[in-house]
């Protein structure tokens, strides 16, 4: 009964710190104001005991992984909050499954224990996925974008407005980033410091390159075009490397598939009329 009763309790608690969550959304103004520190907005007690659960160091790792993956609306707090109702729900569902077992042995207490973990972990491998599609897909996109940069300024357009021409040939992250810097730029900060903070905001080596690249060609007053030119060169050769190494990984990883199904398949169809045979 005493097991039942925090089961419940458990998955109530799991469900209160969801609907909490996910139903607390600042709006844009509020966030905005408290970014520039000229509004200091009223925490519930639940936000203030999850803020102590994270120091400074643990916040700003975890705020440049959600910058990495595209939530920018995600603060660190709202997402150790996802952590722990990720671990409630994990230990409701591992009491459930032991009361559905009808047993407290090692066995239902090391399941318990490995889906409370798994729970709160799973918030963890959702950003590591986020974070790894979002720097493929601007893997993938950063060749385009600089071939149509560098064709647009050989062509004598300005680089600010090349950029604004380079949107129409990327999509997805790339162009969503891209949008932040005309964004940034329209709000005062320098083209330098909008494309620095778009490399830091995304950590991907190529790009990152890219950025320096096209930062310093501008003071130093090199060609831009040529540099972006053989940026987008660069960018194609690691791009075709990629995708040689996945190939070339791909007999490895075939042999664990071929070996659970097409094997039995195999012993099946060359000893089963044996077999068949003999049994008769």
């Amino acid at each position: 009964m005493i097991i039942i009763v925090v089961g419940v309790a458990a998955l109530i608690i799991a469900g209160v710190l969801v609907y909490y969550f996910l139903s607390f959304q600042k709006n844009d103004i509020h966030r905005r104001l408290a970014e520039l520190n000229l509004d200091t907005p009223v925490e519930s007690v639940t936000t203030v005991a999850i803020h102590k659960l994270l120091d400074d160091s643990q916040q700003r790792s975890l705020a440049r992984r959600l910058n990495e993956a595209g939530w920018y609306t995600m603060t660190p707090v709202k997402m150790m909050g996802f952590m722990l109702v990720g671990t409630g729900c994990g230990a409701g569902l591992g009491i459930l499954l032991g009361i559905a077992l009808g047993k407290l042995d090692v066995q239902t207490i090391s399941i318990f224990i490995v889906l409370t973990v798994c729970g709160f972990m799973f918030p963890n491998a959702m950003i590591d996925r986020a974070i790894a599609a979002r720097k493929r897909s601007v893997q993938r996109e950063l060749p385009n974008l600089l071939d149509m940069i560098s064709t647009s300024v050989e062509a004598g357009t300005a680089l600010s407005q090349a950029l604004n021409i380079g949107l129409d040939a990327v999509s997805g992250p790339l162009k969503e980033e891209l949008n932040l810097v005309n964004d940034d730029i329209r709000l005062g900060r320098s083209r330098q410091e909008a494309l620095a903070a778009m490399a830091h905001r995304v950590r991907e080596p190529d790009l990152t390159t890219c950025v320096t690249a096209i930062v310093q060609a501008e003071k130093l007053g090199g060609n831009v075009a040529e540099v972006l030119y053989s940026l987008s060169g660069e960018a194609r050769e690691r791009r075709t490397l990629r995708a040689e190494e996945i190939a070339a990984a791909l007999p490895v990883k075939m042999v664990f598939p071929m070996a659970l199904f097409m094997l039995p398949a195999l012993v099946m169809i060359i000893f089963g009329s044996v077999a068949a045979q003999y049994f008769k």
